[in-house]
């Protein structure tokens, strides 16, 4: 499967290479040229045990890529897993989903030229509701179809720094 995956920070990273080491080519996508870099040096943007060498191993494989071009990655793939930071405000304590928000306009903006359902996976951590808020920004901007043109599901991230 082809799979673009958005935020190469700790959640991304390591699921750019778990991903890529199951037999998928993966893509990510982030906003920081030095995180691109990185991957597309087979190197991690992370710090955690063995990722070093899965990043480089499937890079080698020429089963890793990663970009700045978002409508690219979601044209040149099946499914797009979200995987950008929800910081805590603190003033409120609330989350902040701009950065989801943000991803979904974009995956939005790329949709509206692809012809192929698209799988829209969202790992970052998030607030009950943010599923159908995300469908319908992306349905706005695509002029798609939830449930018909692309999905929205949730898979949120159980990740222990350190024992990934």
């Amino acid at each position: 499967m082809k799979i673009s995956i958005f935020g190469l920070g700790y959640v991304g990273c390591i699921s750019v290479g778990c991903l890529a080491k199951n037999g998928h080519q993966v893509i990510g996508v982030d906003i920081d040229e030095n995180k691109i870099n990185l991957i597309n040096n087979g190197k991690a943007t992370v710090i955690e045990k063995d990722i070093d060498e899965i990043i480089s191993k499937y890079y080698n494989k020429k089963s890793i890529s990663a970009t700045l071009d978002y409508e690219q990655a979601v044209i040149n793939s099946d499914v797009s897993i979200i995987c950008v930071g929800t910081p805590t405000s603190s003033e409120t304590g609330h989350l902040n989903l701009e950065y989801v928000y943000k991803v979904a306009k974009q995956i939005g903006n790329a949709l509206q030229n692809k012809e192929t359902f698209h799988t829209i996976v969202i790992r970052s951590t998030v607030l009950p509701g943010t599923n159908h808020k995300v469908g319908n920004i992306i349905s706005t901007k695509s002029n798609k179809k939830l449930n018909i043109d692309f999905s929205v599901v949730s898979n949120p991230e159980f990740l222990r720094e350190g024992e990934a």
